[in-house]
């Protein structure tokens, strides 16, 4: 298998049946960049979807990449206090998805926050968030992700299994992106989103919020097993 067929395996199961994991991921992850980018809008700076989206989303399929790669390989050493201690990792990403969540709803409410809104420093951010739901998402085995790991699980094969790996989480991360940019392009500056813009951001970071309180409570694999269940 060559890194471009992964490439294509994680992009294609984005939009096929296998979805239905991926939405543990991918509607904060919409939610998130959709609320980004208004945030710009509602402190009339200059938001130009390159610097308020695109350069977010190439941090953020770094910061998800190297995770998900790593968490993967599991027969690589560095891999392993990732994996035996992912419980206390997923905790923390929901206090930090906590932060985010109140950071869209105040970042317009007060100054110091306010400042702080700049493409660069939210790139950093988007790296974060990417790492974050890397660690929270449990991905469905689908055929090609199942060769993978079984090269990923093995000492002797551990390297071609991380290499990938980190090619099919790229692809996830492209498909993700290319959806959130589109979406943005076509409703984000609509009328009544912009009329209602204030309460648009408050649902985002609502949102964010409440995958914040089902990773700190454990309730996100009953939210995988609704997800499936409805769906399936």
């Amino acid at each position: 298998m060559s890194g471009g067929m992964a490439l294509w395996g994680g992009f294609s199961s984005f939009f096929s049946i296998w979805q239905i994991c991926i939405l543990q991921i991918s509607p904060f992850f919409i939610a998130f960049i959709f609320g980004i980018y208004l945030t710009s809008c509602n402190q009339k700076t200059d938001h130009g979807i390159f610097q308020w989206v695109i350069l977010p989303c190439i941090f953020y399929g770094i910061g998800f990449t190297v995770f998900y790669s790593l968490l993967t390989a599991s027969g690589l050493t560095i891999s392993r206090p990732l994996i035996s201690n992912i419980g206390s990792l997923r905790i923390v990403a929901g206090i930090f998805f906590l932060l985010v969540g109140l950071y869209l709803i105040l970042v317009n409410r007060i100054i110091l926050l306010g400042k702080l809104h700049r493409p660069l420093p939210l790139s950093v951010l988007f790296l974060l968030i990417g790492a974050s739901l890397s660690i929270v998402y449990s991905p469905c085995i689908t055929p090609m992700l199942s060769d993978i790991m079984g090269l990923a699980t093995q000492r002797s094969t551990a390297v071609e299994g991380w290499y990938l790996a980190s090619w099919y989480g790229l692809g996830i991360s492209i498909a993700l992106c290319i959806t959130s940019v589109t979406l943005i392009v076509l409703v984000g500056k609509r009328e009544i989103i912009l009329r209602n813009i204030n309460i648009v951001i408050n649902a985002c970071g609502i949102i964010l919020l409440t995958l914040a309180f089902m990773n700190m409570t454990g309730l996100m694999r009953h939210y995988k097993a609704f997800v499936l269940g409805f769906f399936v």
